[in-house]
């Protein structure tokens, strides 16, 4: 490690990113010092050198501001941006282009246009489409003053008012946009355009933060000397005018204004394709280490995560929230999920926040404080897919949506959930990754909490020649049996109501896991289990039970959309989410509920596309949210890897002193 300089070893996973690489190599960092120190000490001790940067994919957030990367290049040769000499990416580029490699990289390109997924994918202020398509619009791309990549580039400051005048002249009938470059808004550098431009009619500075896919998506063509864009606005479709040499300018798909040196000329001499670019710069040059496994991985999977972050992020709209009435031990664990560089959070126990402060509060604090008139009020419950143990007994969750409208369990009023269930449509993408994700929940047998013996040690004695149904207990003063129950909001009348109904049945009831340790209210008397119930099953997990039975019978719980995924009979007395889509037996009709789903679409827009999931250990390279895909995996080790249920510190403790509480007040 002696030689790597110290900034570059606290790289976040510097060892991943160097992996395998012979321990005599000097390390360097872009055109900068280091890279010129090492040069010559790899001289002097007649061995190699190799030279760092940022990949294309760097973060989710701007480096200025310590947000660790995702990716780097490692070139041998020179590096990416100085055209002065031969790099390893050109040599790539020189390269024979290859089919399947090139639809891959078709394939990764429309992705990153979906999701938009640029260099720093920090936080960005929504766009106004309507606002560029009152006129034609030119983008001129400022970079900062002194970037390496412009003197490098062979270019100069001259060439960024070579370009602007370029582009007035050429174009005199449209708006010329200067873009500012993200490190020059948020003060840590500076520009090439004076403000006076300003005065300029047709001339107009783009300082707000716009995502410059989508940015690029509303030009008609682009401007760049050096800047990463150009060929971002090239995977956008647009042309590219270069008054620089980029690494991708030479190649034929740019308008080159520069008079090509003769020692360019040479390098670049056939004319490669955008998907051949791609592939070379974002799969073979780049190097990704996955915030997950803290391993090298691919960019697909960089994708995957960047995904539900970017999507999420772009949901909060305001960069400052309040955390509202959160208890200390989950307080530990939402900054994790809320946790983008560009947000600033504000915890607030007692005092309530201000009524135009957007804030996230917990499920009947959220509840209150829109009843009091609050407008920008997200509540917050706990996912679909939670944890290894129970929310009573403090086990932190991987899992938590955020609902803007509503809640889920809140039948009373309309939710997010409710929304996208409306309007979903599955492509064949997303239908055979829900497909997937079901299969595998339900060949591990996973649940919300996944509590319970998966494996039985004792079966109930089932009657053969009777119909076997399973009764689910509830907590009833949960808030998913006040808001979605209707006329029965009881255990007792639940069981009473089945009875009635089914009186040659055999019937299982399984109480609720926090009811039955004496956390919770829901307690059903001896005497109407033993004029009404064949059998009660509290150690045995419910998946264990799902496959002794051909009917669930349930108010609201959870435990009825975990029924359907395999495949069983579903009745439902209250209103849950899952009722109404045509997939349940239902005792009670919401009018908001208007189509009929087909499993796939409920079961991908309620695992995949409504909650988010966090792992801790992600915190490192500021990535907030994960994939389901990775917390079931995460769920399975931690099943492997534990002879146990997992515990808090303070669970014990805790579980005593609400039995207690329980006690006092009955």
């Amino acid at each position: 490690m002696e030689n790597i300089p110290s900034g570059i070893r606290k790289i976040l996973f510097i060892d991943q990113f160097l992996l395998n690489l012979d321990k005599n190599t000097y390390v360097g960092w872009g055109r900068k010092k280091s890279f010129f120190r090492a040069k010559k000490l790899s001289k002097k001790y007649n061995t190699s050198c190799i030279c760092l940067e940022d990949g294309f994919i760097r973060s989710l957030g701007l480096g200025k501001l310590n947000v660790p990367p995702l990716s780097l290049v490692m070139d041998r040769a020179g590096i990416y941006f100085d055209a002065s000499m031969c790099s390893d990416l050109e040599k790539l580029i020189n390269q024979s282009e290859q089919v399947q490699q090139n639809i891959r990289a078709r394939h990764l390109i429309e992705k990153i246009l979906e999701l938009k997924i640029t260099k720093y994918n920090q936080y960005f202020m929504p766009l106004d489409v309507t606002f560029f398509n009152t006129q034609k619009n030119i983008l001129i791309v400022d970079q900062t003053f002194g970037d390496q990549s412009i003197q490098y580039a062979l270019a100069s400051e001259d060439s960024f008012q070579q370009m602007l005048e370029h582009a007035c002249s050429h174009h005199p009938d449209a708006t010329i946009w200067i873009k500012t470059h993200p490190d020059v808004i948020v003060g840590k550098a500076k520009g090439h355009f004076p403000s006076s431009l300003n005065n300029n009619h047709r001339i107009r500075f783009i300082s707000e933060n716009y995502n410059p896919i989508e940015l690029c998506q509303m030009m008609a063509e682009v401007y760049v000397v050096s800047s990463q864009l150009g060929f971002e606005a090239l995977l956008c479709g647009k042309p590219v005018h270069c008054f620089g040499i980029p690494w991708y300018a030479g190649w034929g798909l740019t308008q080159d204004h520069i008079t090509l040196p003769d020692a360019v000329l040479n390098r670049r001499v056939e004319p490669r394709s955008l998907e051949h670019l791609f592939t070379c710069a974002y799969l073979k040059y780049a190097k990704y280490v996955s915030p997950v496994s803290h391993q090298l991985c691919e960019l697909e999977e960089i994708l995957d995560i960047l995904a539900p972050n970017l999507q999420f992020q772009q949901r909060l709209v305001h960069q400052n929230i309040v955390v509202y009435g959160f208890s200390r031990w989950k307080r530990q664990f939402i900054a994790d999920y809320l946790g983008f560089p560009s947000i600033n959070l504000r915890f607030m126990q007692w005092r309530k926040p201000k009524k135009n402060q957007y804030v996230v509060a917990w499920g009947r604090k959220a509840k209150t404080l829109k009843q009091s008139g609050y407008p920008h009020v997200w509540t917050v419950e706990d996912g679909f897919l939670r944890s290894l143990g129970l929310g009573a007994k403090l086990i932190r969750p991987f899992s938590l949506v955020f609902d803007d409208l509503g809640i889920y369990y809140d039948a009373t009023a309309p939710s997010r959930l409710e929304v996208l269930l409306n309007q979903v449509q599955l492509t064949v993408e997303q239908t055979k990754r829900i497909q997937w994700l079901i299969q595998e929940i339900v060949q591990q047998k996973l649940t919300k909490y996944n509590v319970g013996e998966v494996v039985p040690t004792k079966l109930p004695q089932i009657a053969l020649n009777k119909k076997v149904l399973l009764v689910i207990g509830q907590v009833e003063d949960d808030l998913s049996v006040q808001f979605g129950g209707i006329d029965i909001k009881t255990n007792e009348t639940l069981i009473k109501e089945v009875r009635a109904n089914n009186p040659d049945a055999y019937i299982i009831y399984k109480p609720h896991p926090d009811v039955e340790t004496g956390l919770r209210k829901g307690k059903v008397s001896q005497d109407v289990m033993n004029a009404h119930i064949d059998h009660i099953e509290a150690k045995l997990s419910i998946i264990t039970l799902f496959e002794y039975v051909v009917e669930i019978h349930t108010i609201t719980s959870l435990s009825g959309f975990e029924a359907l995924l395999r495949g069983l009979k579903v009745y439902c007395y209250g209103i849950p989410f899952y009722a109404g889509w045509g997939l349940t037996v239902d005792r009670h009709h919401c009018p908001r509920r208007n189509r009929k789903l087909m499993l796939e679409e409920l079961a991908y827009t309620t695992l995949i596309e409504y909650p988010t999931y966090n792992l801790p250990h992600t915190r490192k390279m500021q990535i907030p949210l994960v994939t389901p895909e990775h917390v079931l995996q995460h769920m399975l080790h931690l099943q492997q890897v534990r002879s146990m249920q997992p515990t808090y510190r303070g669970s014990w403790l805790f579980t005593r002193l609400r039995q207690l509480k329980n006690t006092v007040l009955r």
